[in-house]
């Protein structure tokens, strides 16, 4: 009889241990999953490098094309979605043959994706030609391969004294020769005789 109470006690106290033991585990994988930093446990994606202070030229068969400026660059690497992201603003300045400056682009934040060649520019966007048309926006894209510029935001074009406001949908070609608006006000003026 003694026997059966020591088994019944030890059976018990194993129970007893055993329970402490699962609330153990499960306390310590809910303290450990709250130390875990939340991009992490998002799955998303953290950059592959980072860089200060970049600079770079970009050239084509030994042609000086662009020269980029950003306080900080940080690049995502994936095969599906290669892009770089200039989170603290950048300037890029485009050559041409004789390696003039043609056109700058800055502003606040930027995004260039590799596999389709294309920057998006926002915060405070300004992009200024060689004849110095200047192009104002929050928001602008840039297709290199088509060498298009195009927004569906707000834009405005200063060409010498005269002003034309955009107030959705922008499109031209990277130098601002050919542009066209959808929903365009303004004020243009004319000389006499015109």
């Amino acid at each position: 009889m003694n026997d059966e109470r020591e088994k019944g006690s030890q059976t018990f106290g194993s129970l007893i241990i055993g329970l402490f033991v699962i609330l153990m585990i499960s306390a310590c994988q809910t303290k450990v999953s709250t130390d875990i930093p939340a991009e992490l446990l998002n799955d998303t994606k953290m950059e592959d490098m980072e860089a200060t202070n970049f600079e770079t030229f970009y050239s084509d068969s030994g042609v000086v094309k662009y020269h980029l400026q950003a306080p900080k660059l940080l690049v995502y690497d994936d095969p599906k979605n290669r892009y770089n992201d200039f989170p603290d603003g950048f300037i890029m300045q485009r050559y041409d043959l004789n390696r003039k400056i043609i056109s700058q682009m800055s502003g606040n934040h930027g995004k260039y994706f590799v596999n389709e060649k294309r920057w998006e520019a926002s915060g405070n966007v300004v992009l200024v030609n060689s004849e110095g048309d200047t192009l104002r926006s929050e928001e602008l894209k840039y297709n290199q391969a088509e060498e298009l510029i195009y927004s569906d935001q707000f834009v405005s074009i200063k060409k010498g004294d005269q002003t034309i406001f955009g107030n959705g949908g922008f499109k031209s070609d990277t130098q601002m020769t050919k542009w066209s608006f959808i929903n365009t006000t303004g004020q243009l003026y004319m000389k006499e005789g015109e």
